[in-house]
């Protein structure tokens, strides 16, 4: 089981919807991987009106799911 990611502004259900967001919008616009992590950091920027993003909720957004290919 994935280790919940950490933010004092957002719960888990709003990061869950957050990757949800962020993998349709990766995969609907092909964006390069290059770019994931930028892109998702500035999500959780926006969602959570926070300036500092924790890297482990980034990691967890862009972490490819189990049987995704």
């Amino acid at each position: 089981m994935p280790k919940q990611p950490t933010n004092d502004n957002a719960s888990y259900f709003e990061f869950d919807v957050m990757r949800e967001a962020f993998n349709r919008w990766v995969d609907e616009d092909k964006v390069p991987e290059d770019q994931w992590r930028w892109r998702a950091t500035k999500l959780v920027r926006i969602v959570t009106g926070d300036d500092y993003v924790d890297p482990n909720v980034v990691e967890w957004i862009i972490r490819k799911s189990p049987g995704a290919d």
